[in-house]
């Protein structure tokens, strides 16, 4: 909320910059953290640097972009977030037989920072397209409402989505499939990677086909192959079937930049940075407080009984997601 009004004021190349060398120092830190009550500072200010660099960083490339190719571009961008977690992947893979020491894990966490390194190209390289046209404008929520609130269901929707099942699948996979640790990394990794790719493709359909029936069918595919990656059924927890599970799962979701692009180009430009930029953090908010409810869970009931709790959860969240596009206004003047 914060970083999107500044964007909206001052734009969204400083933004950006501050965004993007904020969380790249703040997980320096958080890598070096051995005190709990410190490590949650840590992390709690990086969280603020986060919610500034996608805030800026999504509406910079959608505001560069012709507007004939906004969905594309957008789903690009978004791209770059699957990409860095297979390369996570690939990271822990490597590492995997060094996690259990202090120089290991801080190893692991210090690659969270080379971002770093980008900052010089963003204030250097990247231009900027915008310009406030009406410099003392209020954000009014109440005009834009019918856009932000659905923004915010959906984001929250996707978010509750994908962290119930992936924020917790390194661990289900291992401890409740006993699927290898070498295997974990390099099946997170080429999901992952599987999901960039499907955001691009997802992007160039939106072209040829109706972005909102992309939803749908991207929806449908979420919960049934979510029912795949952690199956209710004993006699389907097998390596195969799982594999399959969480691959279909992740090209499923290729939809979700669609979501983003459309509210991006439902509002003005003076107010663009605010309300996408507050919708897809409040998300992830949503997605963040569903993963530690998660964590109680198989503390209470424990790692078996996860599968019906986030299918649950995949089923009620994609059901949000889907009345937030069925009820989107339609008749609405797109700006660049």
């Amino acid at each position: 909320m914060i970083f999107g009004r500044i964007a909206d004021i001052k734009g969204r190349k400083i933004v950006n910059i501050v965004g993007t060398a904020g969380y790249s120092v703040f997980q320096i830190m958080f890598a070096f953290s051995s005190v709990y009550a410190f490590l949650l500072l840590v992390r709690s200010i990086q969280g603020i640097f986060m919610g500034a660099q996608w805030t800026s960083g999504t509406v910079l490339a959608i505001e560069q972009a012709p507007k004939q190719k906004v969905q594309l571009v957008n789903s690009i961008v978004q791209a770059g977030y699957a990409l860095g977690y297979a390369l996570t992947g690939v990271t822990f893979t490597v590492m995997s037989n060094y996690m259990d020491s202090i120089e290991g894990y801080r190893i692991f966490m210090l690659t969270g920072s080379l971002p770093l390194v980008l900052v010089p190209y963003i204030y250097f390289k990247v231009n900027e397209n915008f310009t406030p046209r009406i410099e003392s404008r209020k954000v009014s929520i109440k005009e834009y409402f019918p856009f932000f609130i659905r923004a915010v269901i959906s984001m929250s929707g996707m978010f509750i989505a994908y962290l119930s099942i992936f924020s917790i699948y390194p661990d289900f996979a291992e401890c409740f499939a006993h699927f290898p640790a070498y295997y974990v990394g390099l099946l997170m990794a080429i999901a992952n990677g599987i999901q960039g790719t499907s955001y691009i493709i997802f992007g160039k359909l939106s072209y040829r086909l109706s972005v909102f029936r992309l939803i749908y069918v991207g929806i449908a595919f979420m919960i049934f192959s979510a029912f795949l990656a952690m199956p209710l059924v004993y006699a389907m927890v097998s390596l195969p079937i799982m594999t399959a599970g969480v691959f279909i799962y992740a090209f499923a979701n290729g939809f979700w930049p669609l979501i983003s692009g459309i509210a991006a180009s439902s509002v003005p430009p003076e107010v663009r940075a605010f309300l996408t930029g507050t919708a897809y953090n409040i998300g992830a908010v949503a997605g963040g407080i569903v993963s530690a409810l998660i964590g109680g869970i198989i503390e209470a009931f424990g790692m078996a009984s996860l599968p019906y709790f986030v299918d649950g959860i995949e089923f009620v969240s994609m059901l949000a997601v889907f009345y937030s596009m069925f009820t989107w206004p339609r008749k609405v003047a797109v700006e660049a």
